[in-house]
C-alpha cells in the first residue's frame, strides 16, 4: 500500500493540485478507504467478481470490506508502516492521514 496522503502534505489546495501534477496521480484513481493510489491490477472486486473502482483489492474484496469494522483511527494506523517505508516519518505519515481519511468516501460524514 502506497496511500496518496503522502502527495497531500502541502497546506493549499493549489500547492496539493500541483503536487499531484507532478507526480501525475491528478487522473489517477484513489482508494476511497487508504487514499492509494490505484492502476486497474489495484481495484477490489465486487460480488460478482467485477472490479470496483473506487477501493483498492487491499480494502475491499468479494463486495465486501477486508476489515468491515475498521474505525477511520484504525485505518490510520494500519496505514503508517506503509507510508514510513515510502519515506515519510510515522508522525509526517499520521498528520497527512488524519487529514485525507475524512475525505475519502468511506470515512465522510
Amino acid at each position: 500500500l502506497i496511500c496518496t496522503v503522502s502527495c497531500k502534505q502541502k497546506t493549499t489546495q493549489q500547492e496539493s493540485q500541483n503536487t499531484e501534477s507532478e507526480l501525475g496521480l491528478q487522473d489517477m484513481a484513489i482508494c476511497q478507504s487508504c487514499g492509494m493510489p490505484m492502476t486497474e491490477d489495484l481495484f477490489g472486486t465486487n460480488a460478482d467478481s467485477t472490479l470496483n473502482k473506487e477501493y483498492c483489492k487491499y480494502c475491499y474484496a468479494a463486495g465486501e470490506f477486508t476489515v468491515p469494522e475498521a474505525t477511520m483511527d484504525e485505518m490510520i494506523e494500519i496505514c503508517i508502516p506503509f507510508m514510513v517505508e515510502q519515506g515519510l516519518t510515522a508522525d509526517e505519515a499520521r498528520k497527512a492521514m488524519e487529514e485525507i481519511l475524512p475525505t475519502l468516501k468511506r470515512w465522510k460524514q
